[in-house]
């Protein structure tokens, strides 16, 4: 393993190693605020990369894919950046990426990469 500590801060977060395989999944509407979660299965990704355009949307993990967004406790992304997201695999064999636009007139397009 690389001696983190002598890196810079990109090349510290580069080092963990070869990544996965890049899978491009299908463009999703995150519908307004209130309307039905989506649910994606993320089930084969160690990380996801989720770029939002338009609007803010709320997201969660979940085992299960009938999940709803809580809009008073789930996190948020900010629209027109992408992140990476690391998914949580203390969840089961399979998991949801679960997300809602935050706009209760406006719909959200959200672009997802599993890596």
């Amino acid at each position: 393993m690389a001696n983190l500590h002598k890196l810079t801060v990109q090349e510290a977060l580069n080092a963990q190693g070869t990544g996965g395989v890049w899978s491009v999944n299908s463009v999703g509407t995150a519908a307004v605020s209130g309307g039905t979660t989506v649910n994606l299965d993320v089930s084969g990704a160690s990380q996801l990369g989720v770029y939002a355009t338009g609007q803010d949307i709320y997201f969660n993990f979940t085992a299960a894919d009938s999940t709803s967004i809580n809009t008073s406790n789930d996190l948020v992304l900010r629209a027109k950046a992408l992140t990476f997201i690391t998914v949580p695999q203390g969840l089961g064999s399979t998991i949801y990426f679960n997300y809602l636009s935050t706009s209760a007139t406006s719909t959200s397009t959200v672009r997802t990469v599993e890596v």
